[in-house]
């Protein structure tokens, strides 16, 4: 490290100077460590996290973090995709829905430094252009949960996107999740669409508002 070059003229400041580095040298590799909390301002029911995690299994959703040590890496989507966003140490973000969106939510977490690793050793991936849709209705995506009708007993949803991006039609979790933060229990009716060579939800009919969010 830089102050390991210096000469102090004692050695008495010589030696408070070389267990300062070493101190700062010990803390700077201690190992990553963040707490997650179920509700806005770090309070609520946590987990504590250590390590990379491709697929969040808890059943309740997270609304703030704090960076205990490390720097990480949260995500939208599983296996680190989706939005992503870096939280340095010591740092607190008191609001996910904030800072992702109304319809957001943390799936996958890991160390940024496994991050960086990751991407350095990923290989390029392959552009295919797929044929362009001459009539292909364009994406729209949902508002926010406030321009559900919350007194209905149903909402219907044309070409509904989750996450900032439009649902494949064969993920049956991310369609009833979406109408769950949409404040419905139940997928009511799902038709799949063919978008650039992609099939993805272009109707959702979702029903039963929960009696939480009536």
């Amino acid at each position: 490290m830089e102050c390991l070059h210096k000469r102090p003229a004692a050695l008495g400041f010589f030696v408070a100077a070389l267990f300062g580095c070493t101190a700062a040298a010990s803390e700077s590799m201690e190992p990553p460590v963040l707490v997650m909390y179920e509700n806005v301002g770090m309070t609520g029911r946590s987990v504590t996290y250590s390590g990379a995690v491709a697929d969040i299994d808890v059943r309740y959703p997270f609304h703030s973090v704090s960076v205990k040590s490390g720097r990480w890496e949260l995500c939208t989507r599983n296996d680190f995709k989706g939005a992503c966003m870096d939280v340095d140490a010591e740092a607190e973000v008191v609001s996910l829905k904030k800072e992702f969106g109304m319809f957001a939510r943390v799936r996958s977490i890991r160390p940024a430094l496994e991050a960086v690793a990751a991407r350095a050793v990923a290989p390029a991936p392959e552009i295919i252009s797929p044929p362009a849709a001459a009539d292909a209705p364009a994406l729209t995506p949902v508002a926010s949960a406030e321009a559900v009708l919350r007194g209905h007993s149903a909402h219907f949803f044309r070409t509904p996107m989750f996450d900032g991006e439009a649902i494949d039609a064969d993920d049956k979790d991310a369609v009833r999740n979406f109408c769950r933060e949409a404040g419905f229990n139940e997928v009511e009716f799902s038709e799949a669409m063919l978008r650039a060579g992609r099939s993805v939800v272009g109707d959702l009919l979702c029903a039963d508002p929960r009696r939480s969010l009536q």
